[in-house]
């Protein structure tokens, strides 16, 4: 809203000079809302598809442990926090296995539906996954260098950047020649591979600790994490959890 010409928060009537209230945080609001805009302001706020949420997963790609510091440090701008950019991720999946489920047929290539139970599951459970598995990691070695709050920040980092690489897998195997998703051993391996791989180098890069004391510590911990839950739920319930289906196409 304006008072004498100058545009004021709707929410505390602070004086605005940008398109966020410096005093509470509200953003600027002008006019009624609009469906454009709502959709838009769900895709900003939820989904978070722009240019931050790409410079987030390619600095998670090429510096990890850089990223993980300028958050820890308080230089965000420009990045997503953690939980939104796991939550983005998530979604990416769900568009990628929506996608492969139209494309597949239409190419002759089912094979690549095998990838997408790797991509389901409820959110919520994926979420408590990443917190069992930081809690693992900080009980077997008491990192100096990060706090268990920094642990969880990382993890959801690392976990998110896990499920967008596991999301090309459907597409790569539309796109190559070999039917790569047909062996279903194939899959595990690749998914499991992707997962040990990619963590053992984010913690290495971030730890600052060797690539091979990172890896055998990525398998320790997921050997006992994924073992313990196996005995608590059971190894039908530890299956669904870890590779639940997706929504029938």
């Amino acid at each position: 809203m304006t008072t004498g010409g100058r545009w004021q928060c709707t929410s505390c009537e602070t004086p605005l000079v940008g398109d966020f209230c410096h005093a509470c945080g509200q953003r600027r609001i002008q006019g009624r809302l609009s469906v454009g805009e709502f959709f838009a302001d769900v895709v900003r706020r939820v989904f978070r598809f722009d240019q931050a949420f790409a410079v987030t997963f390619w600095r998670m790609v090429r510096h990890p442990g850089r990223l993980a510091d300028d958050y820890f440090v308080g230089r965000r701008a420009g990045i997503l926090d953690p939980l939104q950019y796991f939550i983005s991720s998530i979604f990416v999946q769900l568009v990628i296995a929506a996608l492969t489920r139209a494309l597949a047929p239409m190419v002759g290539r089912l094979s690549a539906l095998a990838w997408l139970g790797q991509l389901g599951g409820v959110v919520a459970v994926k979420i408590l996954l990443i917190f069992w598995m930081a809690t693992i990691w900080r009980l077997l070695f008491r990192a100096k260098r990060a706090n268990l709050a920094e642990s969880y920040v990382f993890a959801t980092y690392v976990f998110g950047t896990t499920s967008l690489l596991w999301a090309m897998l459907p597409l790569i195997d539309l796109l190559v020649p070999a039917p790569l998703g047909a062996n279903v051993l194939v899959v595990s391996a690749v998914t499991l591979g992707i997962e040990v791989l990619y963590a053992s180098y984010a913690i290495a890069n971030f730890a600052k600790i060797p690539w091979f004391a990172s890896f055998a510590r990525v398998v320790v911990v997921m050997v006992v994490g994924y073992g313990l839950l196996t005995i608590v739920v059971g190894p039908g319930s530890m299956v669904s959890l870890l590779l639940p289906p997706m929504p029938p196409g």
